[in-house]
């Protein structure tokens, strides 16, 4: 497992937003060097120690384990009775620990759903966007999952049932600028989740604005008034 080192001094510190409790517990390795060579402006910084951190690029994952989303694959249905429905096939697929921000990928990822298969791809073959060309792909490879692993028949007839994005892992670089400067960069990471459906989607409700007022007034009178008549 690769190690990220990152050499901080103690008034760049503030940047990590991290305790003393989680620097001690996590970083046992903690070495001070003398920063009496180094050109600082201040007397003050002079006689600041450099820190060295060492830390592994899981240390700051706050996602969902991997096989949470994809076991709903395998989920395991009772026999349909005489006369009902046939249940559509689904497939559920991700993306995981994608290089790119989890707010730009919202709007690709709900840009597409509740399209047939062919249609999103059609869509996102135009939008000049990073986040595009990633869900694009992930569609084209759950569409594939879909017909060689999950017995479905026609590859056309999917539509994109669940689309969102999530926050992934985090990682911290420093970036140099002039007379011993230094910023903090956040490298950020996202995961996307999509569930492809066998035929058409469900047609939308349609609601007027006169429809979401008189649910706003019953919602109103419904309500409970604690100590009252």
């Amino acid at each position: 497992m690769a190690l990220s080192l990152i050499r901080l001094a103690p008034f760049q510190l503030n940047f990590f937003r991290l305790s003393k409790q989680m620097i001690l517990s996590r970083f046992s390795s903690l070495t001070c060097k003398s920063v009496a060579s180094l050109n600082f402006e201040k007397q003050c910084l002079l006689t600041a120690p450099l820190l060295t951190l060492k830390f592994s690029r899981q240390e700051f994952h706050t996602s969902t384990p991997q096989e949470k989303w994809e076991s709903k694959n395998n989920r395991k249905y009772p026999p349909q009775k005489p006369g009902e429905p046939r249940r559509p096939a689904e497939m559920f697929y991700s993306k995981r620990n994608i290089k790119h921000s989890k707010r730009k990928m919202w709007y690709a990822a709900t840009f597409v759903k509740g399209m047939m298969i062919d249609d999103a791809l059609t869509q996102l073959k135009y939008v000049n966007k990073k986040a595009a060309k990633i869900v694009r792909e992930a569609l084209l490879e759950a569409q594939q999952e879909a017909v060689t692993n999950h017995n479905v028949e026609y590859r056309s007839n999917l539509h994109v049932a669940a689309s969102f994005a999530t926050r992934a892992r985090s990682e911290h670089a420093m970036r140099y600028h002039a007379k011993g400067r230094s910023s903090v960069l956040d490298l950020v990471y996202c995961h996307y989740f999509v569930c492809l459906r066998e035929g058409p989607p469900p047609e939308k409700p349609h609601f007027t604005g006169y429809d979401q007022a008189e649910d706003y007034v019953k919602l109103l009178r419904q309500r409970r008034l604690d100590d009252s008549l």
